[in-house]
């Protein structure tokens, strides 16, 4: 019996997190790594959040 296959994303080839490309482009950005060439493949770990700014204590 066959396993389903992962659904296919295009992501950074470092952390296999997934980025936004559209189709002519050669490169993306990855928060982490920077500018990338993406690649196809299964999502191997969620987006990064956003860091939040810590709040200012007696402002």
């Amino acid at each position: 019996m066959m396993s389903p296959a992962s659904p296919v994303h295009t992501v950074c080839p470092h952390c296999k997190r997934p980025v936004a490309v559209q189709p002519e482009q050669q490169h993306a950005h990855c928060p982490e790594h920077g500018q990338i060439v993406p690649m196809r493949s299964a999502v191997a770990n969620p987006p990064l959040q956003p860091m939040l700014k810590p709040l200012a204590l007696g402002a």
